[in-house]
């Protein structure tokens, strides 16, 4: 994995740690395409879960395998913009139960029983057609474009 640039002021994989939406963009006879993701960085790779029922990034991943993700954490309140871009290679890959119990307890806490049924369902009694996509970094790009906000006056 290249690291073009980083100036986040932390490490990488404690950014990727955070959980934060990533968009996943792929290509598509039509264009580029952009789906919100939830994601797990696990062993310098990307891990989103997917499904070739409901999903179609799964099928632009196998189709065209040269794919980017990217990661904000954003606050106006604070001015806080700091980015994560990963540029790489997906590939689609067999759904692994405790895998993607990782990726979701990320998101929805510890505990498989506090978790909305449609996700403590994925993880319990997966499909046939639950799968995972894999990125693997190429390059990577870590900015913090943070900015002082503007004060705020009479309540606006």
């Amino acid at each position: 994995m290249n690291v073009v640039e980083n100036t986040l002021g932390a490490s990488i994989e404690a950014f990727l740690a955070r959980p934060l939406f990533g968009h996943l963009a792929t290509a598509a006879p039509e264009g580029a395409r952009e789906s919100p993701v939830w994601y797990l960085w696990e062993d310098e790779a990307a891990w989103i879960l997917g499904d070739s029922a409901t999903d179609t990034f799964p099928d632009r991943v196998e189709k065209h395998s040269g794919c980017a993700l990217g990661v904000v954490d954003f606050d106006a309140e604070r001015g806080l913009v700091q980015h994560v871009g990963i540029r790489g290679t997906g590939t689609v890959e067999p759904f692994d139960r405790d895998l993607a119990e990782r990726l979701l307890a990320r998101y929805l806490g510890p505990d498989r029983t506090d978790w909305d049924p449609r996700f403590s369902g994925y993880v319990a009694d997966p499909t046939d057609t639950a799968l995972l996509v894999r990125i693997e970094p190429e390059s990577v790009v870590a900015r913090d474009q943070s900015y002082a906000p503007a004060p705020v006056r009479n309540g606006h």
